[in-house]
């Protein structure tokens, strides 16, 4: 995706496997790899700028996120 493009909502099952497809591994290993994200991105950004952004994930992101 460029940068500047438009987001766009997607299920969960459709973003596991847009990352399985582009990294060349399975959903379950997809998952794990988007958990690692996640959980960087709160460390990087701060709890209260990371919970603005997650807030508008649909509620089945919520497996992929770290617990506080």
């Amino acid at each position: 995706m460029r940068s500047g493009a438009a987001g766009r909502r997607m299920s969960l099952d459709e973003f596991l496997r847009i990352i399985a497809d582009r990294e060349g591994i399975d959903r379950f290993a997809a998952s794990i790899h988007a958990r690692a994200v996640f959980a960087t991105l709160r460390e990087a950004v701060g709890d209260e700028e990371y919970f603005g952004v997650t807030l508008q994930l649909p509620p089945d992101y919520a497996v992929l996120l770290p617990v506080p």
